[in-house]
């Protein structure tokens, strides 16, 4: 894997890929047999439990005292004129857009559905975990997730909440077995234990001054200061078109129509036969997760943990340039860097109560602007009130699954 490789790629070319692929060595084999017996030597889900059977194992017999809590980090800026967020983790980073009513390109991934797909993806990857300790075999397994409207009104922000996933799974294993493999994933999943916890992201602001008087060469709008208040011109179309809709339809319901316009298929996960999981967001986006090697992977991708941090920071990210605008700030640049401390000895003799989830997860906002320091602050805390997944994170959420035997299918 090279260094700044993009993992994200549109799911449009990816199926043209496949279909390349899948056509070509066909035209090699002079029969159906020959081509049969080659891929009996294929790797396959089940081969890949069994390595990481191995892999857990050595893992779970380290002592403790040979590990070390370690901080996991993940990088977001927001690109200058463009405005897309760009998220950074170890060597591999992916680009988060939002549509063109709220002053974006359409060009990336949005968060709230990037989130659940990171969520079924570490609920995936500790499916397989466990299968694999336990020697389920599984020969495919994909997660699909939504959230669902709240049974009682509530005065939350709104954000994906109440989340149903749906285990498509092909395997020899008793409906007991699967049934009692999903709650042993949910219950050893660190980025489910995160989020079901209510955790209060901590803010570091890191504010540097940039000149009031800003020069443009010619006509061209170069920054980010040009791309905020491109995205306030958006938003005030878009809040007037949306109080004109209300005037002409008073008895509508925010939420109803919410879930009126709500894709009715949530994002997927699905694993490939090496263990890596693929997220596939507002079905055209791919996304790699994968562990390292000594938890059974093979480093193709950030892990779920990561993604999660990844998550937070291209979400306050987003707000931050939408509420910068609505305040009709001039900034010259954004980033935030998250961070949090995942710790390996969890679980282990003398660690039985520590979490396995990240703890003391902060972020740091790296602002250059003009305005003051209590300007930012008020900005920030403005943000903090409507981020939908900083609000995540601070409420406790709710999961639950179903399984269903049988391959999924895409809607």
């Amino acid at each position: 894997m090279k260094k700044n490789q993009i993992v994200i790629i549109t799911a449009a070319l990816a199926l043209q890929v496949s279909s390349a692929l899948a056509q070509g060595p066909l035209n090699i084999f002079k029969s159906a047999q020959q081509k049969a017996k080659l891929e009996q030597n294929a790797p396959s889900l089940r081969n890949h439990l069994k390595e990481r059977k191995v892999a857990l194992e050595a893992w779970n017999a380290i002592p403790a005292s040979d590990l070390q809590p370690v901080t996991l980090t993940a990088n977001v800026t927001a690109k200058n004129r463009s405005g897309v967020r760009e998220l950074r983790i170890r060597e591999f980073h992916y680009i988060g857009d939002c549509g063109y009513a709220h002053g974006g390109q359409d060009s990336g991934v949005d968060t709230p559905t990037t989130a659940q797909a990171v969520f079924a993806s570490d609920l995936a990857d500790s499916y397989l975990n466990q299968a694999a300790l336990l020697g389920i075999d599984i020969d495919s397994l994909t997660i699909e997730i939504h959230g669902q409207p709240d049974k009682v009104k509530t005065n939350r922000v709104w954000y994906p909440r109440n989340f149903l996933y749906t285990i498509y799974i092909d395997s020899p294993a008793s409906d007991a077995e699967l049934e009692k493999l999903a709650v042993l994933a949910e219950q050893n999943s660190a980025v489910a234990t995160l989020v079901k916890a209510a955790v209060v992201p901590q803010l570091i602001i890191d504010q540097k001054s940039s000149p009031r008087e800003k020069k443009v060469e010619g006509a061209t709008l170069a920054g980010l200061r040009e791309y905020i208040w491109g995205k306030r011109q958006a938003l005030q179309a878009s809040k007037a078109k949306a109080e004109a809709a209300k005037a002409k339809n008073p008895k509508a319901d925010a939420d109803a129509l919410r879930k009126a316009l709500a894709p009715k298929q949530g994002p997927w996960v699905k694993v490939f036969p090496n263990g890596v999981r693929q997220l596939t967001v507002n079905d055209k986006y791919l996304i790699l997760h994968d562990n390292p090697a000594y938890l059974g992977g093979t480093n193709l991708g950030f892990t779920s943990i990561e993604g999660v941090l990844g998550i937070l920071g291209t979400c306050i990210t987003h707000i931050s340039l939408g509420q910068a605008a609505e305040r009709a700030l001039d900034v010259d640049s954004i980033s935030l860097t998250v961070e949090a401390e995942w710790d390996p000895r969890a679980g282990r003799k003398g660690f039985e109560k520590v979490s396995i989830a990240p703890q003391n997860v902060r972020y740091t906002l790296h602002v250059k602007t003009p305005e003051s320091a209590q300007a930012v602050k008020e900005w920030i805390e403005a943000v903090e009130k409507i981020c939908p997944m900083y609000n995540l994170f601070k409420d406790t959420q709710t999961f639950e699954h179903r399984i269903v035997r049988g391959s999924f299918k895409r809607q």
